[in-house]
């Protein structure tokens, strides 16, 4: 197969027979996409159907759309009902429930780590639990740390650990400095990106709020506004104990739902790829290594109500499908790699070959195999980029500047220095000589007074050093 796929994308790039090749490699590519997702889907749904038998909760959303989607691969894939227009927009519906779902789990833990920052830099001053600190030597940990590596994108990423454990000691106007300096670095390049990048920002610290985020999930909200509401200044042990406790409830939860979210986005992918190449692939496909066994496996998990009645076979089917997938995807990036050049190379032969809309739905497939598991399908390309001049940019500081100003008017100094620290961290490093990253380590680890913060700041930075 993989010789086959290398011999007729030769062809079409050196404009051989277009009129049998083109039509040969639209319908190639569609025949692999569905083989690969085949195979994929079924160990990701046997996987998937595991994780939702073991929840208790048999009403939640997450088994909802599981049954949804079990109707779905039975209905099509496995008893062959015509696929139509109305199970494209069912499933199209269900990938953006899922992509709701997992948009409100992580606000909340951007959210819920903000104030997890807090309370760490309050445990050792409640709980009694106070070091020294030995600052002129962990400053010189933490630079020979950075600097231990020569790769600057290393360098950058350890240093963007490393800002977001360190105490802030800076006033308002010398971290609205820092804003106005990084959005300068998008002045001359596209809107879009800078747009991006401040959406980013402003949904680190929940300016920017996901739909659904008070509603989605009623508990992991109330926990969420008990941490809003604490008094920190005047915080007893035991509300220190019963935050934290609830926190630590909340983010093992959030990191379970987040799990089966993200395998079940795989999968509906993956039955989102069968759907729109089914048709033109299945009687081909039928004669392929490793097919019919993965359809079998679905079958076979579909028809059990519980991994109990699975049948003992299944493992033997498993195995006998073993290396397929990865062999399958060597055939795909060979085709795929020209896939971009045929699209635009080739437009006027696509369009008088009537091919247009063959095309348009493997740009679909091709997106919903990429390694973005939530990416846009549907974004409308604009032909010409808008640039960000220096005009934009400064109204753009300006409300940024409004909106930060809101968010830390009245909250507590050290929810106020989280934000600082989060927004930091996530914006690209604002010191330019490896001087300027030393005096800067020196000065806020000596500049802070709190105990309990140095003692915290210590044992995280250390344990990331170590981790490392």
């Amino acid at each position: 197969m993989k010789n086959t796929c290398k011999k007729i994308v030769t062809d079409l790039t050196r404009d051989k027979d277009i009129d049998k090749n083109l039509p040969l490699y639209l319908k190639l590519l569609a025949r692999r996409y569905n083989a690969y997702a085949t195979v994929k889907v079924s160990m990701n749904f046997y996987v998937l159907k595991e994780i939702i038998t073991e929840q208790a909760d048999q009403n939640s959303d997450i088994h909802i759309y599981f049954e949804k989607l079990s109707d779905i691969l039975n209905k099509y894939i496995i008893n062959r009902k015509a696929i139509d227009e109305s199970v494209i927009e069912a499933i199209d519906a269900l990938r953006s429930q899922v992509e709701r779902k997992m948009k409100n789990l992580t606000a909340y833990t951007d959210g819920y780590e903000l104030y997890e920052y807090v309370l760490n830099r309050m445990e050792g001053t409640i709980k009694n639990d106070t070091e020294d600190v030995d600052t002129e030597q962990l400053s010189a940990q933490m630079f020979q740390f950075v600097f231990s590596d020569k790769d600057t994108v290393v360098i950058n990423s350890k240093l963007q650990l490393l800002l977001a454990q360190l105490p802030v000691r800076m006033t308002k106007n010398k971290f609205f400095d820092i804003v106005t300096n990084t959005l300068s670095i998008y002045k001359g390049g596209e809107v879009s990106a800078v747009d991006d990048f401040c959406d980013m920002l402003r949904a680190t610290v929940l300016i920017q709020k996901p739909d659904g985020f008070e509603t989605e999930y009623p508990k992991l909200y109330s926990v969420y506004d008990a941490l809003c509401k604490a008094d920190y200044k005047e915080m007893t042990e035991k509300t220190y104990d019963e935050l934290t406790d609830k926190l630590s409830d909340a983010a093992l939860f959030i990191n379970q739902e987040a799990s089966a979210y993200m395998l079940m986005q795989e999968v509906i992918n993956d039955i989102y790829t069968l759907l729109l190449t089914d048709v033109d692939s299945y009687d081909e496909n039928q004669s392929q290594t490793g097919y019919k066994q993965a359809v079998q496996i679905l079958e076979a998990c579909i028809e059990s109500d519980d991994m109990e009645q699975l049948p003992e076979q299944l493992m033997t089917q498993f195995m006998s499908i073993e290396g397929i997938q990865e062999d399958i995807y060597e055939s795909v990036v060979i085709l795929e790699a020209v896939f971009d050049d045929i699209k635009t190379g080739k437009e006027a032969q696509i369009v008088s070959m009537e091919l247009s809309s063959v095309v348009d739905k493997l740009s679909l497939v091709s997106k919903l195999l990429s390694t973005s598991l939530f990416i846009n399908l549907h974004e409308e390309q604009t032909v010409a980029a808008e640039i960000a001049d220096n005009t934009y940019i400064m109204k753009l500081r300006d409300k940024m500047t409004e909106e930060l100003n809101s968010l830390f008017t009245g909250k507590d100094r050290r929810v106020v220095r989280s934000m600082m620290s989060k927004l930091l961290s996530s914006m690209p490093i604002f010191m330019n000589s490896q001087q300027e990253i030393k005096d800067y380590f020196d000065y806020v680890l000596q500049s802070c007074q709190d105990a309990g913060e140095l003692t915290a700041c210590s044992r995280l930075i250390k344990a990331i050093m170590e981790d490392a």
